[in-house]
């Protein structure tokens, strides 16, 4: 027992120290009582007493929202080399979701995920989410509204992403928050669509259009106003203009002027879209084969 409440003790120094494989993680502050630590600690039986070991461990903060709820962040996960490719980084995500439901906090986020742990949270949710029955007719519904036409020949493709009641109820009751069940319900899109390559290239164009918005701003297809400063001899601090930019993104009061490198920046859409589609399909290939 002493042991390994040592080696517990090493790994909370370091842990002060510096982040963990979640890209961006800050140190944790041991005086803040909202930080919370999950250990995995692995029993085996030994001659006089039983042996402990640390498998891994999972760093927990639980910040305000108002008015009256809290909302937490996966701050920092590690599961130690020796024990790696066992499931127990899943098993740990698991408890981290179990928790934030029986705790009924607002929604679950994490701190600047790596590529690796996103793939493994993404893999997680995608199976709480087909299970979860109330979104299932807004899946049908997309799916439905997908699959009867040529979407990729149309000049004014729909965004296909979940309605409202969709995304609280997923909030309330599985705590995943809005931004990462937008790619959950593209991967859910994909998953339904029988057979995929019959589809695909609608479905690409739907992707293309996410990844444009994300890029440009959600409202991409409606003007938007701008309150742009103007030189005045009078009163400075009552005079300004009204500018409504006819392509919907802001300008910061400059001229519109036509981008000369719309052609690289298509290229770059074009790569940012693969890589998605990539990421998809290696989910939805692997949704029932979670390891770290």
């Amino acid at each position: 027992m002493l042991k390994w409440l040592l080696n517990f003790y090493v790994l909370l120094l370091v842990l002060t120290r510096r982040g963990s494989i979640i890209s961006g993680s800050n140190p944790i502050d041991v005086t803040d009582p909202d930080w919370h630590l999950y250990l995995l600690i692995q029993k085996k039986e030994h001659k006089e007493e039983p042996l402990y070991q640390i498998v891994g461990f999972t760093a927990v903060y639980k910040f305000y929202r108002y008015p009256d709820r809290l909302r937490m962040r996966l701050s920092q996960i590690l599961v130690l080399p020796s024990f790696q490719g066992k499931g127990f980084g899943s098993y740990l995500v698991e408890v981290v979701n179990k928790v934030a439901t029986a705790e009924n906090v607002y929604d679950l986020t994490v701190e600047e995920p790596s590529e690796k742990f996103q793939h493994i949270r993404t893999c997680i949710d995608i199976n709480r989410l087909r299970a979860f029955d109330p979104i299932k007719p807004a899946i049908d519904s997309a799916v439905e509204t997908l699959t009867k036409g040529k979407l990729s020949k149309k000049a004014q493709i729909p965004r296909f992403t979940p309605p409202l009641n969709a995304i609280d109820k997923v909030r309330e009751t599985l705590k995943i928050n809005k931004k990462h069940f937008l790619k959950c319900w593209e991967i859910l899109i994909y998953l339904a669509l029988d057979p995929i390559d019959k589809y695909l290239d609608d479905y690409t164009s739907v992707i293309t259009n996410h990844v444009r918005a994300g890029i440009l701003g959600k409202d991409i297809e409606a003007p938007k106003k701008q309150v742009v400063d103007v030189p005045t001899s009078y009163a400075a601090e009552a005079s300004f203009v009204v500018f409504k930019s006819l392509s919907g993104e802001a300008n910061n009061g400059n001229d519109v002027q036509v981008d000369e490198n719309k052609p690289d920046q298509e290229e770059q859409l074009k790569q940012l879209v693969e890589e998605r589609i990539r990421e998809i399909k290696l989910v939805a290939g692997k949704v029932s084969k979670l390891r770290i």
